[in-house]
């Protein structure tokens, strides 16, 4: 049983802050920031391609209502969403990151050595796509 269906099923407590029969949204224990939440269905679809459409429109309403509520909760410089697959979703479950971003929270994007790209390597790498 994955952590989400724990909370779902009442067996590990969570802040829940939204609450449907196919999606619930939750504080993260481990925050970037204050006001840090997890959005997910209860059923325990591992990753993004696998959330049938219905859920993820829920999930995605859920998010757009809860951007709006941090927004106005925590008067952020802005609201950051991450969603990881395959060996970097560490719940096994699918799960949708939305959080408040501020100017001193020190997160940050870290990217690979490649650098910046120019257009003609970036057309040919995605040739066929």
């Amino acid at each position: 049983m994955t952590l989400v269906e724990q909370i779902v099923s009442r067996e590990i407590d969570a802040v829940i802050v939204y609450e449907s029969a196919k999606v619930i949204a939750f504080a993260d224990h481990d925050p970037i920031n204050l006001g840090h939440l997890l959005i997910s269905p209860t059923f325990p679809y591992e990753n993004f391609i696998d959330v049938p459409e219905p859920v993820f429109a829920e999930i995605n309403a859920v998010a757009r209502s809860l951007y709006l509520r941090l927004d106005a909760k925590f008067s952020p410089d802005g609201i950051s969403f991450i969603q990881n697959n395959g060996k970097f979703n560490d719940l096994g479950h699918y799960h949708l990151h939305v959080f408040p971003r501020f100017d001193c929270d020190k997160f940050g994007w870290r990217s690979s050595q490649l650098g910046i790209q120019n257009i003609n390597d970036l057309r040919q790498s995605l040739a066929g796509l």
